[in-house]
Parts: structure tokens; C-alpha cells; sequence
């Protein structure tokens, strides 16, 4: 389902997707969709009557949903060891990727706001690069502290001089201590 060209010599480190929270509003929306129709023509015993109404909404809330989740799927961020890739998917026909060379790499920050996003422990990591005029943002990823030293290591790994070129003991260590990812 997804597919992404890399680079000769080019390996994935890390896949960060958005925190299944992320999904916790859509699951909401369904729920009260599917909930409310099915629940007051029962009770009225209105269900025969709109059979096929009812059937054709359910079909169209399952389609909904589906759409959330295969958006959620698809909208990925990527860590290889040349570069740093954002997949952006607005929908099913709009996508946008942004990517950067790790050497571009200014500097790292994370956020982490509202109530949610501290029970949950997501929140936003803020990349700055050379030659963009707004930083790239890793929205909604879990443990954003953890994913931003993640990336300063592998920067600065890789401005230490070639990144996985023969040094097996620094791609073991980074692979080692990277943090928890989604896999795709």
C-alpha cells in the first residue's frame, strides 16, 4: 500500500506515524453516527420502513471511517540515514512530501500541548531546515522528547563524517537506542 523510492545506499532507521489517539475522534464521530440512527428506529420500531435508508448510511459511515483510518496509515514520517521525509496525505488524491538531508538539520524542538496530549504523552516535534521557510513538523507523535533526541543523535551521527559507511558499531548503536516506532 505504500511505497517510497530511497536513495543508492539509503536505509530506513525509524518510522514515526501519528499516536493512535490521533484516531480517537474519528472513532467518536462513527460511534454517534452509526449509534443514534440504528438505536431511535429500533426503538420506534421504524427499522423495517427504512431498511434500505439505514443500511445505505451504515455503508456510508463504514466508508468514512475507513477513509480516516487509511489517511492515518498513510501519513508517515520517515528517518533514513541520508534524510528526514514527511508524507502528508490531506486526502486520498492530495498528498504532499517534504523532505530534507540530515546536514540541512538546524535545530530540533518539541511541543506538547493540552490536557490530551499530556495524559497521552504526544505532541508535536519541530524541525528547522536550512532552506525552508517553515519548519517541518512531526504532528501527533508519541513520546515527541524521546523522537526529537532521536534525531539530534542521528544528525549528529551523520555530521560526524558518512553516516552507515562501514561503521557497523554506530549503526548498532543507533539502531540499538532508537525509540519505540510504528512499522509500516
Amino acid at each position: 500500500m505504500f511505497k517510497f523510492d530511497l536513495l543508492e545506499n539509503e536505509n530506513v532507521i525509524a518510522i514515526y506515524r501519528q499516536t493512535e489517539a490521533r484516531l480517537f475522534k474519528p472513532v467518536l464521530i462513527v460511534f454517534v453516527l452509526i449509534y443514534f440512527p440504528w438505536f431511535f428506529l429500533l426503538k420506534y420500531e421504524l427499522a423495517e420502513t427504512y431498511d434500505r435508508l439505514l443500511l445505505l448510511w451504515t455503508i456510508l459511515v463504514f466508508f468514512y471511517a475507513l477513509n480516516k483510518y487509511i489517511l492515518w496509515l498513510l501519513n508517515v514520517y520517515l528517518l533514513t540515514n541520508k534524510r528526514l521525509i514527511q508524507v502528508k496525505y490531506k486526502n486520498l488524491f492530495n498528498k504532499q512530501v517534504l523532505e530534507s538531508p540530515l546536514d540541512r538539520i538546524l535545530n530540533i524542538s518539541f511541543y506538547v500541548k493540552g490536557f490530551f496530549q499530556i495524559i497521552f504523552h504526544f505532541g508535536a516535534v519541530e524541525v528547522q531546515v536550512a532552506g525552508l521557510g517553515q519548519p517541518m513538523v512531526l504532528e501527533n507523535i508519541s513520546n515527541p522528547s524521546q523522537v526529537k533526541d532521536f534525531l539530534w543523535k542521528t544528525h549528529n551521527r551523520y555530521s560526524q563524517g558518512g553516516f552507515f559507511t562501514q561503521n557497523s558499531e554506530v549503526a548498532h548503536e543507533i539502531l540499538v537506542n532508537k525509540p519505540k516506532t510504528n512499522r509500516l
